[in-house]
């Protein structure tokens, strides 16, 4: 696949967000000039959105536009196209069940997680790929309204513990994920795969005026059924989809104006991005024990000034995260499923 600068920039920026883990603001919270922005780096407890809640809708909808130029290539080169998507999703579902047993410390069955969700959402994305924006926009809605439609019927629809997605959970795995997110939130979160692919193709047609408008018109669109169909990331409401969406576009729009029109390269940026997969992994797996051999060095000072040791600690984490990803570019060495 030819590879796509802004694409590369904007997915190594969203990967430092979700490896940064609030990049120390969250020590400092009790220090009243950071508590707003403490604020924006944990989700919101049920209705509304918060900066944090945009990390996964834009890992997700990444995922989506990638895929005009990955098919391209593939179709050009007589692929079998099927059996690797499905060797690729099988891979995911196994990897983030992998990284949250280890994490956790003992075996987990958790299809909540960024990577068991995207198992579905990418050959979604795929099947539509080859297909016009416009047929990708109207499965991308069906998606969302067909979401909707059953938690409605189901009743109580956005009450946490009652809604659809956790009475199936508990029905099937006789339990309820924390968080009350829920397993289905795939059938929704589909749509931000879609919404990728579609603007995936405005870029290859550089219909850059176009991707702008459906943007606003997702953001605008989110708000407006808010009232109704509240904004809640994790039963990943129909409003949610949209708004995440539309503001996924408009992130896209600003990398592809900052690396295409204005020439920056963004070099930092586009070298994590090419190690999407593994950065994850290796964060997912890794970081708590990261965090404590950091404390071996910066613990001594905890005592003095102990929000801001271990703002630095979190910080020192995330510079060498960051490393392992450059040190990995400059030796072309990449990690794909």
């Amino acid at each position: 696949m030819n590879r796509v600068t802004a694409i590369d920039a904007f997915r190594g920026f969203t990967m430092i967000l979700l490896i940064g883990e609030g990049f120390g603001i969250l020590e400092m919270q009790d220090r009243a000039w950071a508590r707003p922005l403490a604020a924006q780096f944990v989700h919101a407890e049920w209705e509304g959105l918060r900066f944090w809640d945009l990390i996964q809708p834009f890992f997700m909808f990444i995922v989506g536009a990638v895929i005009p130029w990955s098919l391209e290539k593939r179709l050009a080169a007589g692929e079998k196209l099927w059996p690797r998507v499905l060797r690729r999703s099988g891979l995911l579902v196994l990897w983030g069940l992998i990284a949250r047993s280890i994490r956790a410390g003992r075996p987990v069955i958790d299809l909540i997680n960024v990577l068991a969700q995207i198992s579905f959402t990418y050959p979604v994305g795929v099947a539509v790929g080859a297909r016009s924006p416009n047929v990708q926009m109207a499965v991308a809605l069906g998606l969302l309204m067909a979401h909707t439609v059953a938690y409605v019927a189901a009743g109580q629809p956005w009450t946490p513990g009652e809604n659809l997605g956790e009475v199936i959970d508990r029905a099937i795995f006789g339990r309820n994920w924390g968080g009350h997110y829920a397993t289905i939130n795939c059938v929704s979160s589909a749509a931000n795969t879609v919404f990728g692919v579609v603007a995936g193709q405005l870029l290859r047609q550089r219909a850059l005026r176009r991707l702008g408008q459906l943007s606003a018109a997702l953001i605008i669109a989110g708000l407006a059924l808010s009232p109704w169909i509240p904004i809640i990331k994790k039963i990943w409401t129909a409003s949610f989809a949209l708004l995440s969406g539309g503001l996924s576009m408009a992130a896209l729009l600003v990398f592809w104006y900052l690396c295409e029109q204005r020439g920056w390269r963004l070099r930092l940026l586009t070298m994590v991005g090419a190690n999407s997969i593994f950065i994850y992994l290796f964060h997912e797996i890794l970081e708590q024990w990261l965090t404590q051999t950091a404390k071996v060095f910066t613990g001594w000072g905890t005592a003095y000034w102990p929000d801001f040791l271990l703002a630095f600690n979190t910080l020192v984490v995330v510079a060498f995260q960051i490393w392992i990803c450059v040190w990995l570019y400059r030796r072309n060495i990449f990690f794909k499923l």
